[in-house]
């Protein structure tokens, strides 16, 4: 099909680019229905006396091909999990990505320890593995690598990195259901990876999460963690070290167990959709696409694009405005609020909890942590040039190709403003 991306812009009173609905998207029914009446007629609610958290736990492990899985409450308590599973001692680091959601960085910070932030990959936003090496510090424990966007960081140089240091690597894989890193399901390799079942994730059960893991000790403290450190399994109610209340319902393990028999459809929907516009926008000049490593399968929980904002003399708010105009649900700043995470308040007053700076400031431990603007600048400056989709599973062919539609055509005009034009842009978008 071919577009004429000369036709005027929907910001200057022409047609929007965008001109089919997209489909209702439903993502739950029968299925869900069926696991939830099962669990109502058992009369059983809490997970550890009922069957389907169960029954989850045993089913996403064998999906992944890992020994031990541990259902919770949400995706951030999974990453709380995942890191207090390895019992370190406050006052250590835990170096992540400086692109994250702040749920990567909670538990950390309950654990008492400080999150030290390492750059991105220009041409990926995830963990820039030579920036990761510069960050190590006597102090450096554990690395928490982000696959952003459903597409997989650097787990090669990232696990190089934590062999030769003798630092547990933990995969958060929230975005990244159904991502491959050389042809490897990310969360498979890591000794703990943790998943999300929020409402915005590939399934959900309006909140949720997973641990997975094949090393016993780390199931072992894990399954204590999740519960207040109670001993079920010995029958021994006796905390031994601190831990809350994680608990997954069995109410959302039978909404979870029935989106997992729909996970396969909705990445294959995904990654269609996403491979689709990827190819639509190849040749479009100005617009640069996430690099995919050879052998890696993005899975596509967002479709992200940078702008040449010198070609198009305009902020990428502006150009994001003018692809809403065309019926595209564009945003520009990404997604942590128009910032890297370290650039939070929590960060920069130190303020973790009320009344104290700890753990950023501990005599007991000896640390002193700041985080001044400037300390990862290619995250700092993504924000200003990358664009965030929606491109879910309910999408069609001509959704995504109406949207490809209308970026080509925003991305001529605003060079053709600029000054910047040079040639045709795109297979199936052309010059009248």
């Amino acid at each position: 099909m071919k577009f004429d991306i000369t036709q005027r812009l929907a910001i200057d009173g022409g047609a929007p680019a965008v001109q089919t609905p997209i489909p209702a998207r439903k993502r739950h029914g029968e299925a869900e229905k069926r696991h939830l009446a099962e669990v109502i007629d058992s009369e059983m609610l809490f997970f550890y006396l009922g069957t389907k958290v169960r029954e989850l736990e045993r089913r996403f492990a064998a999906l992944y091909g890992k020994k031990h899985c541990i259902a919770c409450s949400s995706g951030t308590a999974a990453v709380h999990i995942a890191v207090a599973s390895l019992q370190l001692p406050p006052g250590c680091e835990v170096i992540t990505s400086s692109i994250t959601d702040m749920g990567t960085l909670t538990g950390i910070l309950y654990q008492g320890l400080i999150p030290v932030f390492a750059d991105v990959e220009p041409d990926t936003l995830n963990l820039d593995p030579e920036s990761v090496r510069a960050a190590l510090t006597p102090r450096t424990a554990a690395i928490v690598a982000v696959h952003h966007a459903g597409l997989a960081a650097d787990l090669d140089a990232l696990f190089e990195i934590g062999r030769e240091n003798g630092i547990p690597v933990i995969e958060d894989c929230a975005q990244a259901y159904g991502c491959e890193y050389a042809g490897v399901l990310v969360g498979q390799r890591a000794p703990s990876s943790t998943f999300s079942l929020n409402h915005f994730k590939h399934i959900t059960a309006g909140s949720g999460g997973m641990v997975l893991t094949g090393d016993d000790r780390l199931r072992y403290i894990a399954s204590l963690f999740v519960d207040k450190c109670y001993q079920r399994e010995e029958g021994i109610r006796n905390p031994f070290f601190l831990a809350p209340n994680y608990q997954m319902t069995e109410m959302q393990g039978a909404v979870a167990l029935a989106q997992l028999e729909q996970l396969a459809e909705f990445i294959d929907r995904r990654w269609r959709a996403g491979t689709r516009l990827s190819a639509f926008l190849a040749e479009v000049d100005g617009i640069t696409l996430q690099r995919i490593r050879t052998g890696s399968k993005h899975s596509y929980f967002m479709f992200l694009f940078k702008l040449n904002l010198e070609r198009f003399g305009c902020p990428a708010e502006e150009f994001a405005g003018a692809l809403r105009s065309e019926g595209v649900n564009a945003k520009a700043h990404l997604i942590t609020g128009g910032r890297p995470v370290y650039l939070y308040d929590l960060f920069q007053k130190r303020l973790a909890f009320p009344g104290s700076n700890y753990p950023f400031v501990s005599r007991d431990t000896g640390v002193d942590r700041d985080y001044p603007r400037g300390l990862c600048p290619v995250a700092e400056n993504a924000f200003s040039r990358w664009i965030t989709l929606e491109l879910l599973e309910n999408y069609t062919d001509q959704n995504v190709d109406e949207i490809g539609f209308a970026i080509a055509k925003v991305a001529y005009h605003f060079s053709s403003r600029a000054g910047s034009i040079r040639q045709p842009v795109t297979r199936g978008a052309t010059k009248s």
